[in-house]
C-alpha cells in the first residue's frame, strides 16, 4: 500500500522592507525628531514663563503627563543622536560621506537643542526652586535622568563592571 503525498505549494513570505527608503526615510526621521525637539522646547519655554508668572501655570494633569512623556521621547532621540554621532565618527571614510555629514549635522543640532532646552529647565528650577512649576521640575528631572544615562552609555561606563 502506497501513500499518496501531494505537496501544497506555499506562498513565499513577503519581503520585509521598510516602506520608506533612502532619503525619504532619513527625512521622515528628521521631521519626527524635529517635532519632538520643538515640542519639548515649547513646553520648557512655557513653563519657564509660568515660573516667572508671565503666563498662568497649567493645572491639568494630562498636560503634565504629556509634557514629561514628550521630554522622555525627546530624551530617547537625544540618546540615539549621541550614539549615532559617535558611531559616524568611528566609521572609516566611504562614498556615503555626504549622507553621513547630513546625519551628523542633524544629530548634533538635535543634541544641542535638547541640551539647551533641558539645561534651561534645570537652571530655572534650581534658581527658582520654590517658585518653579511642578511640570518644569518634572521636565528638569527627566532631562537630568536621560542625560546621565546617555553620558554613561556614551562613555561606556557600564562596561567597566565586566
Amino acid at each position: 500500500m502506497t501513500q499518496n503525498r501531494t505537496t501544497v505549494p506555499t506562498r513565499p513570505a513577503p519581503a520585509r522592507h521598510s516602506t520608506l527608503r533612502g532619503g525619504a526615510r532619513h527625512l521622515a526621521l528628521a521631521v519626527v525628531g524635529a517635532a519632538l525637539l520643538v515640542g519639548f522646547a515649547i513646553v520648557v519655554v512655557r513653563e519657564v514663563l509660568a515660573t516667572f508668572e508671565i503666563v498662568a501655570p497649567a493645572v491639568d494633569d494630562s498636560y503634565e503627563l504629556f509634557a514629561v512623556s514628550l521630554t522622555g521621547l525627546a530624551g530617547g532621540a537625544f540618546a540615539v543622536g549621541v550614539r549615532s554621532d559617535r558611531s559616524l565618527r568611528a566609521r572609516p571614510s566611504t562614498g556615503r560621506d555626504r549622507d553621513d555629514g547630513w546625519r551628523r549635522a542633524i544629530a548634533a543640532s538635535f543634541v544641542a537643542g535638547y541640551v539647551v532646552a533641558g539645561a534651561l529647565a534645570l537652571v530655572v528650577c534650581l534658581v527658582r526652586l520654590g517658585a518653579s512649576t511642578s511640570v518644569l521640575r518634572g521636565l528638569a528631572a527627566t532631562f537630568l535622568g536621560t542625560s546621565v544615562a546617555t553620558l554613561t552609555a556614551f562613555l561606556d561606563l557600564a562596561d567597566d563592571d565586566r
